[in-house]
Formats: structure tokens, C-alpha cells, sequence
């Protein structure tokens, strides 16, 4: 079947080629082992694009608590960052504080570089199809969909292969999202409002051994 992946797997199939951890190798071997069809949607398109801004700001706010033990990493001040990311962000500067800031901040810039490359690259040479913008949402399934997954701009990416989905055979969505587990997506797949929309099959590779 083909694939419509969403951003974290792709981020994480980029991201193996310098961090082998477990998760990072089924999206990887996932990705490569593929000779089907790739599917994404414009939202997911723009999800790269803010995972990678949202890295950058993290770095940038670790390098000026480096410079300023004081500052305080502050994800309510910025439109990129969420708690969880301010809280992975102190654990950076905890890891790397004593390092010389020069040479962090050439490693951080490298790493972004890479990534804003290896995604291009991705979409360029592994994507066979993009669909669906933002504006083209179903706002319908849209809410259906929020009642069952707390995320909102998870919801979208769904709505979105939801959306593509129809008047095409099944194809897997492939996420490695807590939030779409099997259990919630069961309810969006047996919701009677939904009853004629097709839906792909959920393959989350964050719970497959």
C-alpha cells in the first residue's frame, strides 16, 4: 500500500543518519524499505517547515542562557515553542552549558543546515504526491476527528489524509504520534457521522516492536 507519512517520521528518518535510536531506525528502514507511493499534504509541508524553526529557536535560546545564566527559557514569548519544547531546551543548556559557545553555536547552525537540506532533498526526491492545504480542510471531519485527539494541528494532518484518501485505494497513515494511538483512532474510524468517508490505515511506529 502507499504511505502518507506525517512530519515526525520523516523528521526522524533525516535525523538517523546522526542519532541511531530505536524509533529514529523503524522510521528510517520504514522510509527505505518503501516501493510504494509517498503522500504527504501541504500542512505536512508546513509542519517541516515549523519543526525546523522551532529547533532553531530552541538553539538559540540555549546559546543566550549560556551567555546569560539568568535568562530564562520563556516558550510564552515566542510563537514557535510549546512547554515541552522549553523544557527540552533547558535540558540542552544542562547538558552542554560548559561547552565554548563559538564552536556550539557552529554545531547547532550545522544541524539546521542539515536539516533544511535533507528535507528538500526529501521532498524532491522521495515524495510522489502533495495534496491539501490548509484551505482546503474539511472542517466537518475536522471536528469530528478533535473530539477524539486532543492536538489540534495533529487533527489537521489527519483531516488532511482523510481528505486525500477518498476516491483512492487504502492507503497506511504513518505516524509515530502519541496521540494517535489505535484506541482513538478507532473511534474516528466507527464514527457513524464518517460513515461514508474512507480512512487510511493507522500504522503507528511508535507502539510496533
Amino acid at each position: 500500500m502507499d504511505s502518507f507519512l506525517d512530519s515526525m517520521i520523516i523528521v526522524k528518518y533525516i535525523e538517523y543518519n546522526y542519532i541511531e535510536e530505536q524509533l529514529r531506525k523503524k522510521c528510517f528502514e520504514y522510509i527505505k524499505s518503501s516501493n510504494t507511493k509517498i503522500l504527504i499534504s501541504f500542512i505536512v509541508k508546513e509542519e517541516l517547515r515549523r519543526v525546523i524553526l522551532q529547533r532553531k529557536k530552541m538553539y538559540e535560546c540555549v546559546l543566550r542562557k549560556i551567555k546569560n545564566p539568568t535568562y530564562e527559557i520563556d516558550y510564552t514569548k515566542t510563537n514557535f515553542l510549546n512547554k515541552g519544547d522549553a523544557i527540552f531546551a533547558q535540558n540542552i543548556y544542562s547538558k552542554l552549558k560548559e561547552k565554548n559557545i563559538i564552536k556550539l553555536k557552529k554545531e547547532f547552525d550545522s544541524e539546521i543546515d542539515f536539516l533544511n537540506v535533507s528535507v528538500a532533498l526529501f521532498l524532491k526526491n522521495k515524495v510522489n504526491e502533495i495534496s491539501i492545504k490548509k484551505s482546503d480542510l474539511d472542517h466537518f471531519i475536522l471536528s469530528i476527528v478533535h473530539e477524539f485527539i486532543v492536538d489540534f494541528a495533529d487533527c489537521r494532518v489527519l483531516t488532511s489524509a482523510m481528505q486525500m484518501q477518498q476516491n483512492r485505494d487504502i492507503f497506511f497513515f504513518v505516524t509515530a504520534d502519541k496521540h494517535i494511538d489505535s484506541g482513538s483512532y478507532d473511534f474516528v474510524e466507527n464514527d457513524l457521522r464518517l460513515k461514508n468517508h474512507k480512512k487510511p490505515k493507522l500504522k503507528n511506529l511508535l507502539f510496533e516492536n
